[in-house]
């Protein structure tokens, strides 16, 4: 895994350190909401009363508090569905009518209004993007939430590998901001441009389209630069001493690979981490490298 350059150990790449901590400081709102909603909605489900219908699936929500907690969730997470299309993606109730179907959704979506007037709101929907919407402020939101706490962890240590040194080489913090920034929204706006070229819509967030952006501008910039990598084989464990190109022909060509062929995770955004690396190494190396053009230079003497 990498985790550090030569420049690390220099100056104080704020901008780097403030986008960090601002995914730190996200992330512990959104844990403590989760925790909010998780006891909210289970006090809700439980207080749900009896409902005499030949539906089973309306019957089955009242007897079936985790059936009930997961329906309500899935609602709060999935502003972007309506209940009906929610229903059908996650939950499989075929034996129903078209009636009964339609009794059902009218069901769940008054029981979700009920909900909402008076318990917690999922924190993480007003953070994440949805790709059909392009909402310039959501690009930035989800870009600083994460899924978990493995999540967050790994896309900081390889932001942290990489963006500190861009930003000490540039010299211009607002400059590196300006560039985080187009990484992002690049990123997204090719996410949406899939969906709408037909690409299942799910919602996005992490830092990881900026991180593969980091790694495209570091590659463009110091393609021989060594990046310190930890690696753990069998017994064997310790850091080497690789090179940017190395690294960056590794990890964007594996995503791409994985992009092309469609066997990526499809919880990952590929499309994103693919458009944040290409727009990195393109920004890096068109608009960069002629301005940069001894890196070493900043490194302390010998």
């Amino acid at each position: 895994m990498p985790h550090s350059t030569r420049f690390n150990r220099m100056n104080l790449p704020l901008i780097s350190y403030l986008i960090a901590l601002l995914c730190i400081v996200v992330f512990y709102f959104q844990y403590k909401n989760e925790n909010l909603l998780e006891q909210d909605i289970s006090a809700f489900c439980s207080e749900i009363k009896s409902v005499a219908s030949d539906v089973s699936a309306m019957n089955k929500m009242v007897t079936d508090n985790n059936l009930c907690r997961l329906m309500i969730k899935r609602i709060e997470q999935r502003p972007d569905l309506t209940v009906s299309a929610l229903i059908h993606r996650y939950f499989w109730f075929e034996d129903l009518t078209p009636g009964q179907f339609s009794a059902l959704t009218a069901y769940v979506e008054q029981h979700h209004a009920d909900y909402a007037k008076k318990y917690t709101a999922s924190l993480k929907k007003d953070l994440v993007y949805f790709p059909q919407s392009a909402d310039p402020l959501k690009m930035l939101t989800s870009a600083l939430a994460h899924g978990d706490i493995w999540h967050l962890i790994g896309n900081l240590i390889f932001f942290l590998a990489f963006a500190p040194a861009i930003e000490i080489v540039m010299a211009r913090a607002w400059a590196f901001l300006g560039i985080c920034i187009v990484i992002i929204v690049s990123s997204s706006l090719a996410y949406s441009a899939s969906v709408w070229l037909g690409q299942e819509a799910l919602p996005a967030l992490g830092l990881s389209g900026l991180v593969m952006g980091m790694i495209g501008l570091f590659a463009a910039l110091m393609p021989r630069e060594k990046i310190r990598v930890f690696v753990w084989i069998l017994i064997y464990f310790g850091n080497v001493y690789i090179p940017a190109w190395l690294l960056a022909l590794w990890f964007i060509g594996w995503d791409s690979l994985n992009l092309l062929l469609g066997t990526g995770d499809p919880a990952i955004n590929l499309v994103a981490h693919v458009a944040g690396a290409v727009t990195g190494y393109v920004l890096g190396y068109v608009c960069l490298k002629k301005r940069i053009k001894d890196p070493a230079i900043y490194l302390p003497r010998q």
